[in-house]
């Protein structure tokens, strides 16, 4: 089985053919050993592979009854069916298993055909071997579960799914009466121990869906990129542990905060959730005669109708309620839980609590009569669950990244199991103006400065006539509040003045990968990228000017523990060599103290010890023949809290820090003074940048934006590329989504500063303190004295206390007042 877990230990994604989980034979209990042999083979410890008595007492059976109502096969050969034959029921076939159970028997001790026998059995619902069905029913390990669990696995083996717990308790129940009284009648517990085991209540945990439930878009990248890389049948038997970079906390907080922007975005176009309401007891109960259901199926999408409604708790730390509503399907009826959200105002920072495990997001409180789409849960007995169904016409997306370019959240699109297609990493959409800071940063590098004038009025290429939001035009503006407010016309001119083919070459300092056209329109946004493409280029920015590639991947090992690929970072290396120094110290120590007890003290004595603490390789200390961490000292590492991953060694200069952090300051007006004011609000937490993006007819909405420790973006649109409704900008579809994650991403990773090169010099004018370049500076003054315009500046000194982390800001220089003139 290939495991996937997230940054801290959590297991994320389970991947395989069968799903088995190997246990050494010691760590399954005796009372499980003996349900099975009591039930299956009670001459196991007897016989050489093959059980004559056995056999005649089946014969005798089957004759009577004219039909084959059981076997006689012992564990040996239905070791030899499971593992080396395949399970046909034929005379030779017969033949073949009594063969080879012998030669298995003379070359395997029972212990080893044992533990064979109970790491591949069926055991129903998808789950081989003992571990693997213990923690599919009961939820825990098999060295943990009680005789009476026991028993109810040894019962399954004779027809798995006719007794399956999870489908048929009643029947698993029966069944396990009789491996009870078996393993009484074979001595392996007494009728006190029965009695007890038969009072016990068994409880079927839920099934575990665990690639569905904590981060399935980045699963499911996940899987296809590793699928990609060694093929589906190595994929799903190579037993890979992949650890990845995502934050389980941000990426549930990304899926929240995605779910309450669209839900906010269907609402104001009255795209409704409740499809009717039924006044009075009459019309629904006429409702759900013409349904014509009897009883529902799990995953299958009805219309319900709302009988009842109530309140069950209050969220902790929220001045919210979580409700319920009884439903109606037909002849079916069950429970519905629910939290009403007003979206961007009080956010569900508690969605990651167990308590709320299959609570729906509403918009809107549910009343009596209210028909609406819901779909039914697995039911554990007659407690039927269902959730609220939304497959709405918005979708959204959002992608966060730590600067290093650890991926730390994605949420792929509105609900996963509505749709699997991914449109953080599939779709290719266009930025419109959230494009334009690169032609900023490529005005910037041709020596344009903050304060440059640009010239926003009309502009007619070909049959191209662009437009501004607003419809109007601002005549001279600097080139600071231009991007600021997102004046269209304003850059398509100052793209045609550096040239759309610098432009585009200008672009591969951000890593992009789709292919962008010299085309003028191309300053608008004007052509298809991927979201991941603009986290990397808007990272380039808040890292100060160093291209990273986005990574997922912490590190994949083998089945063998060998690492196939790691992206920890020179940092951990370095620490990694002495974790396994220390490491060796330790297991040494054991071995010694081992052979002390055991009163091997050669060095002979010592070798053979070692590879019998080695065959365990669930040990923490595992394997020593490599050096580095084995899979579980790396996963027990992770799960004590964080590590240090970052690395200089992936990060590529492709900007020079100066131009980086100009480009900072301006999208920091963005949220100051232009199109993202509504996130002024995160500049208490830390200082924030970004810019908005919308393309013709509101058909795409972006928000792409950092802070020094995060880079994240949001794109909304539909997946029809049709309008999302009139007026959805970026800073209204998108923007409240950025803030509404970022609100909790920012707590996690606060403060910090965009680090100011020494050889910018803070200049204080008209449009607030600018960072310019000496070479800026002079061509500012020329710029002016062409134009006759004269403005006093300063070179202001910003408090060093604005954020703790920042330096440079005060310069020693001698020059303390700079003339100069600038363009209004």
């Amino acid at each position: 089985m290939t495991e996937v877990y997230s940054s801290d230990g959590t297991m994320i994604g389970e991947f395989a053919f069968e799903r088995r989980k190997i246990v050494r034979y010691e760590n399954i209990p005796p009372h499980i050993r003996n349900a099975f042999i009591a039930i299956e083979d009670k001459r196991f410890f007897e016989h050489e592979g093959v059980d004559l008595k056995s056999i005649i007492g089946a014969m005798t059976e089957n004759i009577q009854e004219g039909t084959w109502v059981r076997g006689a096969s012992t564990i040996t050969q239905q070791v030899i069916k499971n593992v080396i034959l395949t399970p046909e029921r034929t005379l030779s076939r017969k033949i073949k298993e009594a063969i080879l159970a012998h030669k298995i028997e003379n070359n395997l001790s029972k212990e080893e055909i044992l533990f064979l026998y109970l790491n591949h059995i069926y055991l129903a619902d998808g789950t081989y071997g003992v571990e693997m069905a213990s923690q599919n029913y009961f939820g825990k390990s098999a060295k943990d579960i009680n005789i009476a669990e026991a028993a109810l696995l040894a019962g399954l083996p004779k027809k798995p799914e006719y007794f399956s717990p999870r489908k048929h308790l009643e029947r698993a129940l029966e069944r396990q009466k009789l491996v009870l009284r078996k393993m009484v009648e074979s001595g392996y517990i007494t009728e006190d121990q029965r009695v007890e085991a038969i009072d016990f209540e068994i409880e079927i945990v839920p099934r575990r869906r665990v690639n569905y439930e904590a981060a399935p878009y980045f699963v499911e990248h996940v899987r296809k990129y590793l699928e990609n890389k060694v093929g589906t049948e190595a994929f799903l038997n190579g037993g890979y542990k992949v650890f990845t970079t995502v934050n389980l906390e941000l990426n549930n907080e990304a899926n929240w905060a995605v779910k309450r922007g669209v839900l906010d975005i269907e609402s104001r176009h009255e795209r409704k959730i409740v499809s009717k309401n039924l006044t009075n007891t009459t019309q629904i109960n006429k409702f759900r005669d013409n349904q014509k259901v009897q009883s529902v199926e799990p995953g299958i999408i009805y219309d319900a109708v709302v009988t009842k409604v109530g309140k069950i708790e209050r969220l902790n730390d929220e001045d919210m309620q979580t409700y319920t509503a009884q439903i109606g399907v037909g002849a079916d009826s069950g429970t519905l839980k629910y939290v009403v959200s007003s979206p961007f105002g009080k956010g569900i920072n508690e969605f990651g609590n167990e308590n709320l495990k299959g609570v729906s997001i509403s918009p809107i409180e549910l009343k009596v009569g209210d028909v609406i789409s819901v779909k039914a849960a697995s039911s554990e007995g007659d407690k039927k669950e269902f959730s609220l169904y939304i497959n709405p016409v918005a979708q959204a997306a959002l992608v966060s990244m730590d600067t290093n370019g650890h991926i730390l959240a994605m949420a792929g699109g509105y609900d996963f199991e509505n749709s699997q297609f991914n449109r953080a990493t599939q779709a290719l959409r266009q930025p419109g103006s959230a494009f334009k800071p690169i032609v900023y940063s490529a005005a910037l590098d041709k020596g344009y400065s903050e304060t440059s004038i640009l010239y926003d009025m009309p502009v007619v290429i070909k049959d191209w006539a662009p437009q501004n939001y607003d419809g109007e035009y601002k005549g001279a503006i600097v080139l600071r509040q231009a991007l600021a407010k997102s004046r269209n016309l304003a850059t398509v001119r100052l793209m045609l003045d550096i040239d759309p083919a610098y432009v585009v070459d200008y672009s591969k300092n951000f890593g992009f990968t789709s292919v962008l056209k010299p085309y003028p329109s191309l300053a608008l946004g004007g052509t298809d990228l991927k979201m991941m493409e603009m986290v990397k280029a808007y990272n380039v920015f808040a890292s100060g000017g160093k291209l990273v590639e986005p990574q997922f991947i912490l590190r994949i090992y083998d089945r063998n523990g060998r690492i196939i690929e790691d992206n920890t970072g020179g940092t951990f290396v370095s620490q990694e060599e002495n974790l396994k120094v220390e490491r060796g110290k330790k297991r040494l120590d054991i071995i010694k103290q081992l052979a002390k007890e055991q009163g091997r003290e050669t060095s002979a004595d010592l070798e053979s010890l070692k590879e019998d603490i080695l065959i365990d390789t669930n040990d923490f200390f595992g394997d020593s023949e490599y050096g580095f961490l084995t899979p579980n000292e790396f996963l027990n590492l992770i799960r004590e809290g964080p590590v240090d991953f970052s690395s200089s060694e992936m990060a590529q200069q492709t900007l020079s820090p100066e131009t980086a952090y100009i480009m900072a300051d301006l999208l920091q007006a963005v949220i100051k003074e232009g199109t993202g004011a509504k996130a002024q609000k995160l500049t208490e937490l830390a200082p924030v940048a970004g810019k908005t993006g919308t393309t013709n007819d509101y058909t795409d909405a972006w928000f792409v934006g950092f802070s020094p420790k995060l880079t994240t973006a949001v794109w909304v649109g539909r997946d029809d590329h049709k309008s999302l409704g009139n007026k959805e900008a970026g800073s209204r579809a998108a923007l409240p989504i950025w803030i509404d994650f970022m609100q909790e991403a920012l707590t996690n990773y606060p403060g910090g500063s965009f680090i100011k090169p020494s050889s910018l010099k803070i200049v204080s004018t008209p449009y607030g303190d600018i960072p310019y370049s000496v070479d800026s500076l002079r061509k500012n003054v020329l710029d002016s004295l062409r134009n006759n315009v004269m403005i006093d500046g300063r070179e202001s000194e910003i408090p060093s206390d604005s954020y703790p982390n920042d330096i440079g800001q005060n310069s020693n220089d001698s020059e303390t007042e700079i003339d100069f003139i600038l363009n209004r």
